[in-house]
């Protein structure tokens, strides 16, 4: 949502630079301001910055030389900063101090997806409340009055929100680039993949500038079940880690709970702390090669951890101490070792070479950790942890290709999203840890590191509690959190193993088979709009107010569209009920999405409940859901397994058109299809146009349909109001266009 300002009224103008709708202009008293067509004000760049400490920055007060300013598009306009100092920065403010400030960082201060009160380097963020080191982060903020400002840089810098409608950075660098982006305006070439207006077009022209997510494999969206320690909790014959992968999964199969991978957390290797020989433990994993080969027979991708630390007594270690690469000893929380420096190009290579060695026995992508717990000094974080992804990514897409892996970190920088998708850290065990994890999920989405997932009922669990940690209360809650994250991933093991004690005698088995088989089932629509993420750089998990221009959606922490059909609303405490804000803008109605009875109105609030076996999710008018079985992975015991793809729609007579591009095909071998809902009211019609494509099935819902008590007849026969049609057979698989009258 924009705001405009009056133009501020201005005794002379320096130089401006203008192109299309948007002019900036540099003022006699050294500030930027970017207005809409010369007469309201959208931007105030009311301070650049300047000094030798970032402590002592002030603004420049005489700007002669080092200052460039000029349109690169209609809607970015790119500032040079390059002076004798130090460091340089910029500050933002608004008229209002209401106005809210979104970005730079995954983890939710506060709880809150905004940065109020917020100040902090661009760096990890460390042990803090709900979850510890979620650590995504991106130079990138972006302002409710409708703009987006990114600093296009790797150098350690800190920003600064703790005035009211203030946004401050400052960064170490006498050179410094940042970009001012303004809503793109809609052009007669605009794609159903690209955006128009608003900041969901900030978003894709800061990724354009910076760097989109790669289309991930289906395997690495889940369902992914792992331990954290695999060489620990063993239950019947099993006695070594390569034994006890297998037993999880045996029991996936036994149970018919649908997934695609599993990964190796340290230990796994014969090294100190089992790493830093790039190897597997002989005891723990005696054939390492075929175990991986079975695990792919049986649908299965495998990853392991990795981590730029040399732990004492490794190859690892001994090949960079003898050669310098080490950073000095810093004392690194848990003796877990120093990080060498990756800007020796002798070092990254040797490194690069030595991982070379896991995708060569099989495995898919890595679980990449670390980076920010003082095995190298604050200032290189950004840097090195951004080279460690370019040598991992490396070792992989030379083996597999591009999407043929999938790695993820938690530590990762902007360009990074490129090359590594992210897990929000060590989440609690408890709901604060859930809470502030939807919210981790939300802000991730900000800074467009849109592939996330979280460790579904927390990472850090304390059973000396007593009580089972997690509770199969919040077990079950973040459970139906993550069907509805682009990843679901889930940690057993170490007596945290569904179908053994001390949860064998609850629901949580079941609940976690109920939340896995949907996550499988909506793969297509997740699928789809990962594949429109690498496009454009939206993310999956997004904002309301990224859908909704609508003043109330701006203070909601949890709650969130998927995609831009579903509008999710996990609860988060204890309880079975919670309230849900419906936002205005992108859907005058909502319709509960499950039992597709109970229908509310954009602009209210309702309390909503659920019990265990159910989330609060609700469908947009004219929504258009692709789901099915398109993806096998361990379902093994489907004998004839083949794809099954069918369509969910919503028609209404409020939205004459809707469009949803689905994506066909694995990584960047596959192709759009853009399916159609048309209705007119007039004559009571309802049409879905496969676009001759090939689906098994079509469920027409008919629930916002207003005429209560009519029929709606099709070729065979009639549905009453709110009961599903469906079409398959020759109907759907030679992609006809379908039709319904009222």
């Amino acid at each position: 949502m924009v705001r405009l300002r009056p133009l501020l009224t201005l005794t002379a103008l320096l130089p401006s630079a203008v192109l299309g709708a948007y002019k900036i202009t540099l003022t006699p008293f050294n500030t930027l301001l970017v207005t809409n067509g010369g007469t309201s004000l959208l931007v105030n760049n009311s301070a650049i910055l300047s000094g030798p400490q970032n402590t002592t920055v002030t603004p420049l007060q005489n700007i002669t030389t080092g200052l460039s300013y000029t349109f690169l598009t209609p809607s970015v306009a790119k500032i040079t900063l390059n002076t004798s100092s130090a460091f340089h920065g910029a500050r933002f403010t608004s008229s209002s101090p209401s106005t809210r400030f979104f970005g730079v960082w995954e983890y939710p201060f506060n709880g809150k997806i905004d940065n109020e009160g917020v100040a902090f380097d661009l760096k990890g963020v460390g042990n803090e409340v709900g979850i510890n080191w979620s650590n995504a982060r991106a130079p990138f903020l972006l302002s409710s009055e409708g703009y987006g400002v990114y600093t296009d840089t790797l150098k350690m810098g800190s920003y600064d929100f703790t005035k009211n409608g203030e946004a401050q950075f400052i960064f170490n660098s006498s050179s410094l680039v940042y970009y001012i982006i303004l809503p793109k305006l809609p052009t007669s070439n605009s794609t159903a993949s690209s955006t128009a207006g608003g900041l969901k077009s900030v978003i894709e022209q800061y990724t354009a500038l910076s760097a989109r997510s790669e289309m991930p494999p289906t395997s690495g969206l889940g369902p992914t079940f792992w331990s954290d320690d695999f060489t620990l909790d063993f239950h019947g014959s099993v006695s070594n880690a390569q034994e006890n992968i297998q037993d999880v999964v045996n029991h996936l199969y036994y149970n018919q709970i649908r997934a695609t991978s599993t990964f190796a957390d340290r230990p796994f290797g014969s090294g100190n702390r089992s790493w830093g020989n790039f190897d597997f433990d002989p005891v723990q994993y005696p054939d390492p090669e075929a175990f991986i080969k079975n695990l792919t027979d049986y649908g299965f991708d495998f990853q392991v951890w990795v981590a730029n630390r040399a732990q004492k007594g490794t190859k690892l270690f001994n090949a960079s101490s003898a050669n310098d690469w080490l950073f000095p000893d810093d004392h690194p929380q848990g003796a877990l070792g120093e990080a060498l420096n990756l800007s020796i190009p002798e070092a990254y290579k040797y490194f690069e070479g030595q991982l070379e060695y896991f995708p060569s026995v099989g495995v898919k992508g890595y679980k990449i950790d670390r980076g920010e717990e003082g095995e190298m000094p604050d200032y290189v974080q950004n840097e090195q942890i951004t080279l460690f992804i370019d040598l991992a990514y490396q070792t992989m897409v030379s083996k597999f290709g591009k999407s043929g892996f999938y790695s993820f970190a938690r530590s990762a920088v902007d360009r990074s999203r490129a090359k590594t998708h992210v897990w929000n850290g060590d989440s609690h065990a408890d709901f604060t840890g859930l809470a502030y994890s939807v919210a981790s999920g939300i802000r991730s989405g900000l800074i467009s590191f849109g592939i996330w997932g979280s460790d579904t009922g927390g990472y850090s669990r304390d059973s000396a509690l007593g009580t089972l940690s997690p509770t199969p209360e919040l077990w079950a809650r973040w459970m139906w959190f993550s069907a509805f994250s682009p990843v679901y991933e889930l940690m057993l093991g170490t007596n945290h193993t569904p179908w053994y004690a001390p949860y064998e005698n609850t629901s949580t088995t079941a609940i976690m088979k109920q939340t896995s088989n949907l996550h499988a089932d909506l793969t297509p629509y997740i699928k789809a709009y990962a594949h429109q993420s690498s496009k454009n750089g939206l993310p999956i998990i997004r904002a309301l107010f990224l859908e909704a221009e609508d003043e109330d959606a701006w203070d909601t922490t949890d709650a969130y569209f998927f995609g831009s059909e579903l509008l999710v609303a996990p609860i988060v405490t204890n309880g079975s009920e919670r309230e849900v804000y419906f936002p205005k803008g992108p859907s005058a109605r909502y319709l509960e999405y499950f039992d597709k009875n109970e229908i509310y109105e954009a602009g209210t609030t309702a309390d909503v409940s659920a019990n265990l076996s159910s989330i609060p999710v609700f469908v947009k008018e004219g929504a258009i859901i692709p789901r099915g079985d398109v993806f096998q992975g361990n379902a093994k015991w489907i004998s004839n397994w083949t794809p099954e793809l069918r369509l969910e729609v919503f028609p209404s007579w409020e939205v004459p058109e809707s469009r949803f591009v689905y994506y066909d095909g694995e990584g960047e071998n596959g192709r759009e299809v853009e399916f159609v809902l048309r209705t007119e009211a007039e004559i009571g019609k309802i049409t879905v146009d496969l676009r001759g494509f090939k689906v098994d099935a079509v469920e027409v819902f008919t629930q916002f349909i207003e005429d209560e008590g009519e029929d709606v007849q099709s070729g065979r026969g009639k549905t009453k109001k709110g009961k599903v049609t469906k079409f398959s057979g020759a109907e759907t698989s030679e992609g006809r266009v379908l039709e319904l009258y009222l």
